[in-house]
């Protein structure tokens, strides 16, 4: 028969020998969560989808206005279908915004930029390099001034929103410096409202009208060197 194992008790005074203790267990690190490739090449590709439709939104819109530019005609210079410009903007008055905004946020941002750096710069100064920075603009964005002039040609809630939104801004912001160059006599006196457009409009024709421009002349109007003599010569025309 198989011998009973026989458990002896510990001697007497005999230490017990210790249990080693049991490893604490560390709590788990919160993963955090990442977007996977495959969740941000949609989103990579939907912004870039948009992108394309507001830009030729702002072609569209600029060429044959509001009304003249349909979604149809828009999505196909965009090479996207349709169904994508109800998606992203809903409506076409919020795709005209979106054009609209395109163009002109850009240009409010680097001339409050440049109104800091000339903070204490003389008038002279300041009006030259404004004068200056709207042609240059002009030429990298000729459809800004055929925007305003399809929407400026009769009053309506669009007109109002682009005054509101994008052009009362940057006459605010000029109107003082015209107002200082008339009280040194660095130009004659007027009403501010004049120079403004005299100046929005001296700086930017040549460019909008690009294709007359080279009909006319042969000249390239968006040429560097163009572009330079065109700033320059209206700032000269404006200042005395």
């Amino acid at each position: 028969m198989p011998k009973a194992s026989v458990k002896t008790a510990p001697k007497k005074g005999a230490k017990a020998k210790p249990r080693p203790a049991k490893a604490k267990s560390r709590p788990a690190k919160a993963k955090t969560p990442r977007e996977s490739p495959a969740k941000a090449a949609p989103q990579s590709k939907s912004s870039a989808t948009r992108e394309k439709i507001v830009h030729a939104a702002v072609d569209a819109f600029a060429t044959y206005g509001f009304d003249g530019a349909s979604t149809r005609q828009i999505a196909a210079l965009a090479g996207e279908n349709q169904g994508l410009i109800t998606y992203h903007f809903s409506s076409k008055e919020n795709l005209w915004k979106a054009a609209v905004d395109s163009v002109f946020n850009n240009m409010k941002r680097e001339l409050l930029e440049r109104a800091e750096v000339l903070l204490d710069a003389d008038v002279r100064t300041r009006l030259r390099l404004w004068i200056i920075f709207m042609a240059r603009y002009a030429a990298r964005h000729p459809e800004q001034m055929r925007l305003m002039v399809q929407e400026g040609k009769s009053e309506s809630p669009r007109m109002q929103w682009l005054v509101d939104t994008h052009i009362r801004g940057p006459y605010e912001l000029v109107a003082p410096t015209i107002r200082e160059a008339m009280e040194e006599g660095l130009i004659p006196e007027a009403p501010v409202l004049h120079y403004f457009y005299i100046i929005v409009g001296a700086c930017s024709l040549i460019f909008s009208s690009g294709p007359e421009v080279r009909a006319l002349t042969g000249d390239d109007p968006f040429s560097e060197e163009t572009i330079e003599a065109h700033a320059e010569t209206v700032a000269n025309l404006v200042l005395r």
